[in-house]
């Protein structure tokens, strides 16, 4: 790391970034039911006061994505996107939280609350990151973007999706070439990830007394084979991404304990690993229930149906933009980061798919993904900042 580069982290405003990390932490940006009003609000008044060319990008009422720009000299350069997403999961339990969930409390040098790790205090050292560098009044030639994106927690379709197909165009913003999301990954980077499918299937039986069991066909139980039919079907392995898995998420069959239930419904989710996707995985579960229904004649589905399809991606770990990435996170917090999967993509997803190069690298421990008592080491969210702010300089300068 050069000098000038060092002169440049000093400008990093550390205290007003874990503050404004903790007010972000505050909001009660539950998902569901995803009320952006204040968040929105306060993400785009910070990127008003850097100076930045600040968007409201609102593909459906209710459901505004702020987005900042920093232009560079070259009208061709990078554009480097550094992104977060506002909403956050619910708390659950409050019984099992040792800390005020949104209390945003900063203890034991952590930083405590829902969304501490997933995803605002990445949101805060971004916007720290590109306030740092304009601070400096470095010259860039590449461009800068920063976002703040809706409805990832509920993989819906105002956030980065929209952003890409119709958001940036239609405020006059380039598409970026380069894109770094801040969920957590323990600052390693992360590159490489499962597809899903989410998916729905109902079982009809035929009602009978539950004292005649044998005059009835039990749609639950029809469940029951069929769940076990999907567990066997083979699963692949991937060095990054780990193996294939299905997850029965809920189920709902029956009217009364007397009664052999007509129907059941089940809602699954399917992970898959490259070189699958999400066109074979569908395949071979349409293929099993087909199967079912050759061998045995009571058995009937109502329906299946996918509404969440998504493809496995990844970058190569020893791509040019990944080693650079590579390179800032070893001179910040001097140790090689690990090249690692996860199981979903998120907003990353959409820019992979796309072509566009990124990984996830983000404070926090991934483990604490929607659990209880999540929260973050300050240092930690220092470190992302300072390597936020080199990637700038060294993508764009």
């Amino acid at each position: 790391m050069g000098k000038s580069e060092h002169k440049i982290l000093e400008r990093l405003d550390i205290d007003r970034m874990i503050r404004f990390a903790q007010r972000l932490v505050r909001i009660r940006s539950v998902n569901p039911p995803g009320d952006y009003t204040e968040i929105s609000e306060v993400l785009y008044q910070q990127m008003k006061s850097l100076n930045l060319q600040t968007e409201i990008i609102e593909g459906s009422p209710g459901k505004p994505n702020i987005v900042g720009f920093l232009p560079g000299s070259e009208s061709n350069g990078v554009v480097l996107f550094l992104s977060g997403h506002m909403d956050v999961v619910p708390i659950g339990d409050q019984k099992e939280w040792s800390h005020d969930p949104f209390g945003g409390e900063r203890y034991d040098g952590k930083l405590w609350g829902r969304g501490s790790i997933d995803m605002k205090s990445a949101i805060a050292a971004e916007l720290f990151a590109v306030k740092a560098v304009m601070d400096a009044q470095v010259p860039l030639r590449g461009a800068v973007m920063v976002g703040g994106t809706v409805d990832d927690e509920i993989a819906g379709i105002w956030g980065m999706k929209y952003l890409h197909e119709y958001g940036f165009a239609s405020k006059g913003l380039p598409i970026p070439t380069i894109h770094l999301l801040g969920e957590p990954s323990h600052l390693n980077i992360t590159c490489s990830f499962k597809g899903r499918l989410w998916f729905k299937v109902t079982t009809v039986g035929r009602a009978s007394h539950g004292g005649a069991p044998q005059e009835g066909i039990n749609a639950i139980e029809k469940m029951m084979t069929l769940i076990s039919e999907f567990r066997n079907i083979p699963r692949q392995n991937h060095p990054l991404m780990g193996e294939d898995t299905l997850n029965l998420g809920t189920i709902e069959g029956g009217e009364k304990v007397n009664i052999v239930p007509s129907r059941c419904t089940a809602h699954f989710d399917y992970r898959m690993c490259a070189p699958g996707n999400g066109d074979i995985s569908e395949s071979r579960l349409r293929e099993t229930i087909k199967d079912l229904i050759s061998k045995n004649m009571d058995f009937q589905i109502k329906d299946f149906e996918i509404y969440e399809k998504r493809d496995p991606v990844e970058i190569q770990p020893n791509h040019w933009v990944i080693e650079r990435m590579s390179e800032c996170v070893e001179e910040v917090t001097g140790r090689k980061p690990q090249r690692i999967g996860s199981l979903s993509a998120g907003d990353l997803y959409y820019s992979l798919k796309k072509g566009i190069p990124g990984a996830w690298i983000g404070p926090g421990d991934p483990k604490l993904f929607h659990k209880a008592d999540e929260h973050l080491e300050i240092e930690e969210l220092i470190q992302a900042a300072q390597i936020y702010t080199i990637l700038i300089l060294r993508l764009c300068r």
